[in-house]
């Protein structure tokens, strides 16, 4: 135990180092496909890409592509955002990609969702007609191939047990922040990053015709559990995407607003990384992190005054009053 927590450290010590990237473009990916009795397999370095269909080469090197960035893109920053170490190097990731939604519904994937990170089995599920955004309305430009989804998922993979040690929240949005981020398979622009999450929004969810963004209050986002967060997502699935909007702006919020010195958000990751040793080596119950360090004594309220007066001056007029729902009896 002793070991792993000076390894940590001293990797930590590293990360304090490193400057804010600024972009990074991911080298395109080297991989191999076999058929199999049941579809076929891609497999890249570190990952495996299992489908039923053939999939078209050109997608199959974005894809490939973007698979292999994520977890480099995470590494790039100076927190602990992914942990180093536990993961065995020659076990390959696992992305399986299905053709129809009804495909992927029938491999067991909850409802009311397009993609899904399996914490039990580690594997990514998606829908292939989901990874693709759709031809706006009133254009004549083709869809750009962004997989959005595949990276909100694939984030999750990647932080592994971080994903399951943090607010439900701050998985959500750290996922939703490297979404909006990239702008091509592979390749992500950090500077000046409020453009993109604004046209993230208007892509994934506002479709540029909400003047007013309802989200939910910071005080209700920031208690919510995994089992509440999908139970909203089950029974308010026409504006389910709110909440991971609320997620996005308070994510964005500790990582641009609050302090680039990112004291309060890397002492919260410090300790949850902490706590996953001591509860994974000493079998001790997990303990969360205490959320107050991120608001460094400022109110729930003052904050998300900041969060709207910044956002307003984007061109987003965000109000936190959306509502959650969490009984089946709620649903309209």
């Amino acid at each position: 135990m002793r070991a792993l927590i000076v390894t940590f450290l001293a990797f930590q010590s590293l990360n304090h180092s490193k400057s804010w990237p600024k972009q990074f473009d991911a080298p395109k990916a080297k991989w191999t496909e076999l058929k199999t009795s049941s579809g076929y397999n891609y497999e890249t370095n570190s990952y495996l890409i299992i489908a039923k269909q053939k999939i078209k080469q050109s997608t199959v090197d974005e894809i490939t592509t973007l698979t292999e960035s994520v977890r480099r893109a995470l590494v790039l920053f100076p927190l602990q955002l992914i942990v180093k170490g536990h993961q065995d190097n020659k076990k390959k990731h696992i992305v399986r990609i299905f053709e129809k939604e009804s495909e992927y519904l029938n491999s067991g994937t909850p409802k009311g969702t397009i993609g899904y990170f399996d914490g039990s089995s580690k594997e990514v599920k998606v829908s292939l007609e989901h990874l693709i955004e759709t031809k706006n309305k009133g254009s004549n430009l083709q869809p750009r191939q962004r997989y959005r989804l595949l990276v909100h998922e694939l984030i999750h993979q990647a932080m592994g047990d971080q994903f399951h040690a943090l607010p439900t929240w701050l998985s959500e949005g750290i996922a939703e922040y490297f979404s909006a981020l990239q702008y091509a398979p592979g390749r992500y622009r950090f500077s000046n990053c409020s453009k993109q999450i604004i046209e993230h929004l208007n892509t994934v969810w506002l479709h540029g015709k909400q003047s007013i963004v309802e989200v939910p209050p910071i005080q209700i986002l920031t208690k919510m559990s995994n089992h509440t967060w999908a139970k909203d997502t089950r029974i308010n699935e026409k504006k389910a995407y709110a909440k991971y909007a609320s997620a996005l702006f308070l994510t964005h919020y500790q990582m641009e607003l609050a302090s680039r010195e990112l004291g309060g958000l890397r002492k919260f990751l410090e300790n949850s990384v902490i706590n996953i040793h001591e509860h994974r080596n000493k079998s001790v119950h997990f303990r969360p992190p205490d959320q107050t360090i991120l608001w460094k004594g400022k109110s729930l309220k003052k904050i998300e005054l900041q969060i709207c007066e910044y956002w307003k001056k984007k061109g987003l007029d965000i109000h936190f009053t959306g509502k959650i729902q969490t009984t089946e009896s709620n649903e309209n």
